[in-house]
């Protein structure tokens, strides 16, 4: 499990501690791999493609975050039961921790995104977003309805719903303070409403008028609980073996929540029964008290959709019938060994429901939408069947993962075919392919290639043996604009982020930006297939990595730091800023970087000229800066690199870990510098423990403190009293084995007069006993309100006076939250130095205790400090200095 996460201060040794940190997390998860799961491959993907042949069953379930989805039941009816089945997340979880790295905010929103995905590729389920922002913790309905607008993340809901046509509802949430998280009563509010508004032509009329959306009204709503409930439910068991997976639904999706890493949900995965009870909210037919079913009472056989076309409905009966009979006899006939032996049945039935498809024509709008979207839903579980069958692997690659404007790009189109033995057999198929790209791209079909399966020698070298290669060669438009996830391409408005309709809305990604499409005849009927295009590379340590394709501009800029703290009364102002210019581009680039500054302020530039000969190349330039006298306040400083007459000024953050795919995240190539009074006592020398990523030593450095990150060996056996002040990272005892192995030496530290500050831990601190005397936490002790009123309970003390006088001031422009897992319970010894109300007005204290043990002091803060660093407030910063000063009297 990955323990430990440094962000700080470049200097070598942070590269080495951070590689041996990413090589623990690679080792304890499974590389990232875009293509199927293992459960959509050979047999039991066609078994579980032959179940979804039986049915038109479908199910959206709605809730608030990544996490809150109940993965077994996803499982169960997607898997299981063959059923379409849908997650609606009303946010991506900006606003969590981050248990394996530093991103908090839009970054982690991406990381959460992939981590869904990830679940969802196991349980079978689809993924859909609104576009609210996750601004934090809070237990208000009322604040998070002033953050988002109602109607927006209403419309948002009602278009997935008019898209995906399900015939129930599973609402995560009750709409009531029992559910605790504000944003999770606001789901619970919103879905009731969404499923109305979707049913009613007058409500949001522009997704029918300019997107061909139809209204849709569903069936049946259910509720979630977590307990067995009486009255009017479905009842049923999620924990039933699965002979197709080779394990239980529930055991599936503990597998699939245990892809939420970056929330540390990693779980056991439990065998034998596991009974859900899920309340029944809402029906418009007629069903049983206690069903066995969420589709009790429907007919989700695929002669149900003849129920979908009103008065044509009987006229569709025997079409209907036939396909179900040809799906039933797939299913029934289909052989491990011989999986083409069911394909004429497969294609029959695609033929049928392509020529179902050709008779709508009298339908009204609404009926024509119902029965076209079943029935296309039909066409494509048909044609993906056929194509397994038959053994088919397309794959896309390409010959880079990072292409530039104006550059070009090869790929090529590679199929295979399983059961396919023969030339001429190869010739009755007629496989064709192009490349899909975007509107602007120059594409160039170099040449086809058809091959016999490969003899013996080839196989005996090794080499790939593609029945079919088409090759292409793109070129990317000058005016192409760089790859990124769709809904941070414009600047977030408060806690929404800004759609537009050229954006693939409520998807979690917009779709890859090239694909190869292959067209083909599989027993006498055409299929299609679209495959991303990807870079495929060999790692000698974990073997093949794909990564989806890429377009990025020549030049990107990273600036380091990105924020920049400078103490006023300082006595030297001048700071070093570097800058980072990162050669996307394969041809060879000649560049100048700048750093741009207010004027007054003095910039000590780096002139020399940069020579780019290879992708990936990467160069510093650094600058250094002093602000003028009396100058304070926020200051940004721009980086610019300037390369064949044009200026590159922005530059991208890489989102990678082993268990997601890559992506890159734009900013601008902007330093923030913030000046304002700050003072740190002199002479201190302080030691780092990090916990699961946070600014802490930059911090420190940036305020002219002697910092110094203490790694495993040295806290096992170095000597810490060379410390003045030991402070432990957020998380650390959940994260980092070694502090619990050493907690002793620690506490020992602070019995022989040294002091050590504790930042907010989980449970894990508590329920370890790794204070030096008796403290408790129950969860969800917090301050939600970054502008609760602060009651200091000490005024005259050290921490509060000591190098800096704090005030009221002090506590202003703090942003999301005062603080979290506070304690509630604490041992007399210790003294509650602070105090903030949480949203029901109580006065929790335990947010910051301070004792002395031994000679020493250890302090406890459960204030948000990871989140006021990267923002910049001052009063943090003054806070903090304090802390960090204690040990030398003022």
């Amino acid at each position: 499990m990955y323990k430990q996460r440094v962000n700080l201060m470049k200097k070598a040794s942070a590269f080495l501690l951070t590689l041996i940190l990413v090589l623990q997390l690679i080792l304890a998860t499974v590389s990232a791999d875009t293509r199927p799961a293992p459960e959509d491959r050979g047999a039991s993907g066609l078994s579980l493609a032959l179940r979804r042949l039986q049915t038109i069953a479908s199910v959206l379930h709605t809730a608030a975050h990544p996490d809150d989805e109940s993965t077994e039941l996803l499982a169960y009816l997607g898997r299981g039961q063959g059923a379409r089945v849908a997650y609606l997340s009303l946010n991506r979880g900006e606003g969590g921790q981050n248990g394996i790295g530093p991103e908090l905010w839009e970054g982690l929103g991406v990381i959460r995104t992939e981590e869904l995905l990830a679940a969802r590729k196991l349980d079978g389920a689809e993924q859909y977003f609104s576009r609210a922002f996750d601004f934090g913790f809070t237990r208000s309905a009322e604040e998070t309805l002033q953050k988002w607008n109602r109607e927006e993340i209403v419309a948002d809901m009602v278009r997935v719903i008019r898209m995906m046509r399900p015939l129930v509802v599973v609402s995560g949430f009750s709409g009531t303070e029992r559910d605790g998280h504000g944003q999770h009563q606001v789901a619970g509010m919103l879905t009731p409403e969404a499923i109305k508004a979707a049913a009613d032509v007058n409500r949001f009329p522009e997704q029918i008028s300019k997107e061909g959306l139809q209204p849709w009204q569903v069936i049946k709503v259910y509720g979630r609980r977590f307990d067995q409930v009486s009255g009017p439910r479905a009842e049923f068991d999620v924990g039933l073996f699965d002979p197709v997976l080779g394990r239980s639904y529930a055991e599936l999706a503990a597998d699939g929540r245990s892809r939420h890493r970056s929330q540390d949900f990693g779980t056991i995965q439990p065998r034998g029964s596991q009974m859900r009870s899920y309340p029944r909210l809402q029906c418009s037919i007629e069903v049983p008290e206690k069903e066995p079913s969420l589709f009790t009472g429907i007919d989700v056989s695929v002669v149900g959709i003849a129920n979908f076309a009103g008065r044509d409905g009987e006229r569709m009966l025997p079409g209907l019938s036939k396909i179900k009979e040809l799906a039933a006899r797939a299913l029934a006939e289909s052989r491990v060994e011989h999986p083409e032996s069911i394909a004429p049945y497969l294609a029959a039935g695609l033929r049928e429901v392509r020529a179902l498809r050709t008779m709508l024509g009298n339908l009204d709008p609404i009926s024509k939408a119902n029965v076209d979207g079943m029935l296309a839903r039909k066409e494509k579980d048909f044609s993906d069947a056929l194509i397994k069958a038959h053994g088919v692997i397309v794959d896309a690659l390409s010959n880079t993962e990072i292409i530039t404007p104006g550059e070009t790009v090869e790929v090529s189109a590679n199929v295979y075919f399983r059961t396919t033995s023969s030339g001429e057999e190869l010739r009755r198929i007629g496989p064709k392919a192009s490349l899909i790209s975007p509107d602007g791209w120059r594409v160039e079909a170099v040449r086809e290639e058809t091959e016999q399966p490969a003899g013996p020698a080839a196989s005996f070298r090794g080499r790939e043996r593609p029945n079919f290669v088409a090759r292409f060669r793109a070129t990317v438009p000058e005016t192409a604009a760089p790859t990124q996830p769709y809904w941070l391409a414009k600047p977030r408005t408060r806690d929404q982020f800004d759609w537009d309709d050229a954006m693939p809305r409520n998807m979690p990604f917009a779709p890859p930006i090239a694909r190869a499409r292959v067209e083909m005849d599989l027993s006498g009927e055409r299929v299609v297939i679209d495959q991303p295009v990807e870079y495929r590379f060999s790692d000698k340590t974990f073997g093949e990595i794909r990564r989806e394709l890429k377009v990025a501009p020549s030049l990107t800029l990273t600036v380091h730091p990105s924020l920049l703290v400078i103490p006023s009364e300082s006595q030297n102002r001048t700071r070093e800023i570097s800058v980072e210019v990162t050669h996307n581009a394969r041809r060879a680039t000649n560049a100048a970087v700048k750093l741009i500054a207010p004027q007054g302020w003095k910039v000590e530039t780096d002139n020399r000229p940069l020579a780019f000969t290879r992708q990936n190349e990467r160069a510093s330039r650094l600058f250094k800066v002093t602000p003028p006298a009396g100058a304070t306040g926020t200051i940004d400083l721009k980086a610019l690199a300037e390369a064949n007459g044009r200026e590159y000024a922005s530059g991208y953050s890489v989102i990678s870990y082993p268990h997601i795919e890559t992506h890159f995240i734009y900013r601008p190539a902007i330093t923030k510098i913030e000046v304002f009074d700050v003072q740190v006592a002199s002479g201190l020398k302080v030691g780092y423990i990090m916990g699961s990523g946070d600014d802490g030593p930059e911090v420190l450095s940036q305020l002219g403190v002697n910092v110094k990150v203490i790694g495993p060996a040295e806290l096992a056996s170095g000597d810490l009293s060379v410390y003045d002040t030991i402070i432990l990272g957020i998380r650390v005892y959940e994260v980092n084995d070694d502090v619990i192995a050493n907690n002793k030496r620690l506490l020992d530290y602070v019995a022989n007069g040294g002091t050590m500050i504790v930042q907010y831990n989980k449970e894990e601190f508590t329920r370890g006993n790794f204070a030096p005397y008796p403290v408790k936490m129950t969860r969800g002790v917090r301050v939600t309100d970054e502008n609760a009123p602060i009651t200091v309970l000490v005024p005259d003390h050290q921490l509060f006076n000591y190098p800096n006088k704090i005030t009221e001031k002090d506590w202003h422009g703090w942003v999301q939250e005062r603080g979290l897992y506070f304690l509630n319970e604490w041992d007399p010894r210790y003294t509650a130095l602070l105090a903030a109300p949480d949203e029901n007005g109580n006065l929790l204290k335990g947010g910051q205790l301070i004792a002395q043990y031994g000679k020493g002091n250890y302090l406890f803060t459960g204030y948000a400090w990871f989140r006021q660093f990267p923002a910049g407030v001052p009063g943090a910063y003054r806070l903090f200095a304090n802390l960090v000063s204690l040990p030398k009297k003022k």
